[in-house]
């Protein structure tokens, strides 16, 4: 019963992405997929215009993410530059607090001996001394006036220099506010500089998809046009690969590492797309099937050097991908038979992990990827992907091109 449960469980995540690949893929290009036998030149035009359509519209979302993100940052900038500023302002408001506080103890200090003058003078009648030893009644009045103002003016001073250290805690503690606030600011922005920066990833990402598409279906398009294609005329028909009577393997010998579809990788799980050989690298490659090399791809960063073969087995029409490649022989265009030599594998070398360019692989081995009817488009492709015909299990062994495992 779990086991059923279990077949249920992938049978349903299987279908899920195969919804998903249709939406997500066959949606942007927006073109009718033509059965194999009706694809016509103009059909292959229709995908290119749309592709360049959708390049358009990327690049421009990505220059609408470059500009917010300068914006961004300069707004980053301003908030540390305000910091700055606050940073200063707060050590002047500090400097002056201390300084009205020295300020303060001195006035303290002159008040202090000024009351102590005062006692003095009423408790000795030396003040009546000093003010009576006057010359003239206007001097009486003068040093009478004298000591009042004294006091007077060092409460004045008090009370000016108490609202002014009031006054400079209170700068002192706005100030402070207001750079938490700029901090807050600052990590907002980067937080929304971040998904911004994600965001112009993920484009030029897509981009960098769309770019090499283009590039393929330019060559595709010019290739079927060598070959004297109409805008109108059936690929079927123009364009005419030989019969082979059944598939060959890729290479001489080899151990199946990895199997098509759903697989588990470390921290997640994944759709493969084909099958992985293990064979050491160098080891020679052939086409599974002969016909037209349609596409060859240099230093992808995932899958490295490829090649893409358009040949007819008992009558129906696929597209194999050779992937992982440590040197390719052929060019698009090139007419190739099941004994020539096409590419060496790689895999190893050419792994990111080990000094290389290619980020999806880890150790020596050839991916080998077949998909039913022409290659429309690299939707088309993955949409009518199958599990390459005639292989052993995972772990087994094969031992000439021609064994063939049900």
């Amino acid at each position: 019963m779990m086991k059923v449960k279990k077949i249920s469980s992938y049978f349903i995540r299987y279908m899920i992405v195969i919804l998903l690949l249709g939406v997500y893929i066959l949606e942007p290009i927006n073109v009718k997929a033509a059965s194999d036998d009706d694809l016509t030149l103009g059909d292959l035009k229709k995908v290119l215009e749309n592709l360049k359509e959708k390049k358009r519209k990327t690049d421009q979302q990505q220059a609408v993410s470059e500009a917010e993100k300068a914006a961004k940052n300069k707004a980053i900038s301003d908030a540390y530059a305000e910091i700055e500023e606050s940073e200063r302002k707060i050590a002047e408001a500090k400097a002056e607090i201390e300084a009205s506080n020295v300020r303060i103890e001195e006035l303290n200090k002159q008040t202090e001996d000024l009351m102590a003058f005062y006692q003095i003078l009423n408790g000795n009648n030396v003040y009546l001394e000093f003010i009576t030893d006057s010359s003239s009644m206007t001097d009486l009045i003068m040093r009478s006036d004298a000591v009042d103002q004294l006091a007077s003016y060092n409460q004045e001073k008090l009370v000016e220099l108490e609202e002014l250290i009031e006054s400079n805690e209170q700068l002192q503690v706005d100030l402070l506010e207001y750079e938490d606030e700029l901090n807050a600011n600052i990590a907002s922005y980067k937080k929304q500089l971040e998904e911004i920066d994600s965001s112009i990833l993920e484009l030029s990402d897509i981009s960098m998809d769309i770019d090499e598409e283009i590039e393929m279906q330019e060559g595709l398009i010019e290739m079927y046009e060598d070959a004297g294609c109409e805008d109108d005329e059936k690929i079927s028909v123009c364009m005419s690969n030989s019969e082979n009577a059944g598939w060959l393997k890729p290479v001489t010998k080899g151990r199946i590492t990895s199997l098509f579809g759903w697989r588990s990788v470390p921290g997640q799980s994944s759709y493969h797309s084909g099958i992985d050989i293990g064979v050491s690298e160098g080891t020679e490659v052939y086409p599974a099937a002969s016909g037209t090399v349609i596409r060859t791809v240099s230093r992808s960063r995932c899958g490295g050097n490829q090649i893409y073969i358009q040949s007819v087995v008992n009558g129906e029409v696929y597209t194999t991908q050779y992937a992982h490649l440590l040197k390719v022989y052929v060019s698009k265009g090139d007419v190739v038979n099941v004994n020539d030599v096409i590419a060496l594998s790689g895999g190893y070398s050419t792994s990111i992990s080990h000094g290389g360019y290619d980020s999806c692989t880890t150790g020596a081995h050839l991916h080998f990827g077949v998909s039913e009817g022409y290659y429309e488009s690299f939707a088309n492709y993955t949409a009518n992907l199958i599990n390459p015909p005639g292989f052993p299990g995972k772990g087994s062994w094969f031992y000439s091109r021609t064994q063939w495992f049900d």
